[in-house]
């Protein structure tokens, strides 16, 4: 509906009154308009964007490595087996689905005043509602998955005959990182220093007023974060080198092995957890002033400025599974064999390091600001005969 309020009255749209085609305006004296809805809130500045993630992420890395390395001497010969390994094998992941955007910094979102005299009745007048420096929220539902496998099978033999050598050499160095961080769900933290006030509203005249709400204003909370469905992290490593030598009648062996193994199978997971909120922010409710001559002919329903809220800490909510499942098999084996007469020597040294931890986090509700400041704003009233509803805190 087109309708623009001046100094000397208002002008009303026919044709969107009533829905068909009436030509001509209305311009009604300023003592005796009614109006229907006045709103200039629902401002908001600064404030980061909800994120929303439905599906699956999953990361299913497989890595097989399985060097041989194999020698075979005759009688009186020598048979030479060596293996140097250097691995390193990364099948780390970086998984983040449903984080809301952080709030902004030294926003302000305020709403206007608003003015209604005469004699008719107001209807929901509002300039509440404004937001700024909000962090957003994140939403996650579905299911996020790292599921990596990595088989490490090195095998060295060397075989010799009668009278003669067998060396079997095998060096390993090997690294595996299977290491996850899982973010799901996670609201976005409030801004600093940020301003959402309701404008000014008043009523003058005889008439009876609907609602009044200056209030509902929000500066740097920390937006919520919810999380459905489950968070697995389901690492599997299988490590088992082999190293063997044989020699025959009157003959030597020789079979050495080095192991350096690390196997990082740690996991971050978060899913649902609050956006912090902001501080130094200030949510503010306008005034309402209504005032009237004639004590019989005013009433008024409901006038609210409050409902204000800054800096708070956004929710935590988390429903569903979360589940890290290690697996790592760790069998080296080293064999010297050796006929009669002879010598045979196995030598293992094993240097391991399992890394199976895990940091895991659902449903943890944001810390509130500091400094923050909501109030709701002024209110006067004189001369109402009916007054039903006061709602200022």
């Amino acid at each position: 509906m087109d309708r623009r309020s001046t100094t000397e009255g208002v002008y009303l749209d026919r044709k969107h009154l009533f829905g068909h085609d009436a030509p001509g305006a209305w311009w009604l004296p300023p003592d005796s308009w009614s109006p229907f809805q006045i709103d200039t809130g629902d401002n908001s500045a600064g404030n980061g964007g909800n994120g929303y993630f439905a599906g699956g992420l999953i990361n299913g890395s497989y890595a097989g490595f399985e060097p041989l390395n194999f020698a075979r001497g005759g009688s009186h010969a020598t048979a030479d087996a060596h293996q140097t390994n250097i691995v390193y094998l990364d099948q780390s992941a970086h998984q983040i689905a449903g984080v809301g955007g952080d709030g902004g910094n030294w926003n302000s979102a305020s709403g206007g005043m608003v003015a209604a005299p005469g004699s008719g009745g107001s209807g929901p007048i509002s300039t509440g509602e404004n937001s700024a420096g909000n962090g957003g929220d994140g939403t996650f539902v579905g299911a996020m998955v790292h599921a990596p496998v990595a088989i490490y099978n090195p095998v060295n033999i060397a075989v010799a005959g009668s009278h003669a050598t067998a060396d079997a050499h095998q060096t390993n160095v090997v690294y595996l990182d299977q290491s996850s961080t899982q973010i799901a769900g996670v609201g976005g933290s409030g801004g600093n220093g940020n301003a959402a006030s309701g404008g000014h509203v008043g009523a003058v005249g005889p008439g009876g007023l609907g609602v009044i709400s200056a209030g509902e204003n929000s500066a740097g909370n920390g937006g919520d974060g919810s999380a459905y469905g489950g968070i697995v992290h389901a690492t599997f490593a299988f490590y088992y080198p082999i190293n063997i030598a044989v020699a025959g009648y009157n003959s030597s062996a020789h079979a050495d092995q080095t192991n350096n193994v690390v196997i990082d199978q740690s996991a971050v997971q978060m899913a649902g957890i609050g956006g912090d909120g902001g501080n130094g922010n200030a949510a503010t409710g306008g005034s309402a002033d209504t005032f009237s001559s004639l004590l019989n002919l005013i009433g008024s329903d409901v006038i609210a400025t409050g409902h204000n809220s800054a800096g708070n800490g956004g929710n935590g909510h988390f429903a569903g599974s979360m589940v890290d499942i290690d697996v790592a098999i760790y069998a080296p084996i080293n064999i010297a064999i050796a006929g009669y007469n002879s010598t045979a020597d196995a030598h293992q040294t094993n240097n391991v390091h399992f890394d199976q931890s895990t940091v895991q986090m659902a449903g943890i509700g944001g810390d509130g600001g500091h400094g923050n400041t909501a109030f709701g704003g002024d209110f006067a009233m004189h001369l109402l005969s009916d007054l039903h509803l006061l709602d200022h805190a």
